[in-house]
């Protein structure tokens, strides 16, 4: 018998995933961002999303996800996939460039 060992996807890589209806955050990222909630922003000029760490009013974080159906209605957002992220400390936050998918 040859048996294939399952590995989780990309789930401590500095990845960010757009689903149809949450966006999850790579465990790398999620445990760099300081918040209880998060704070979604998006620049339609450079098509990057911004992801902040904040301990106000703001979305939840369960299980590394964001439920964003909102999110994505409110700003026209209807592209799927796994994209690249950096975190900035400055503003405790996540970037997203959704320009380029992996």
């Amino acid at each position: 018998m040859a048996f294939e060992v399952y590995i989780p996807r990309a789930s401590s890589n500095n990845l960010v995933t757009l689903t149809k209806h949450h966006i999850r955050i790579g465990s790398n990222l999620l445990s760099q961002l300081n918040g209880e909630k998060t704070e979604i922003a998006y620049d339609r000029q450079s098509n990057k999303l911004r992801i902040k760490g904040t301990n106000e009013s703001g979305m939840k974080i369960g299980n590394n996800k964001i439920g964003a159906r909102g999110v994505f209605a409110y700003f026209g957002i209807d592209i799927k996939g796994s994209f690249p992220a950096d975190f900035n400390d400055k503003e405790n936050a996540i970037i997203v460039d959704l320009n380029k998918r992996r």
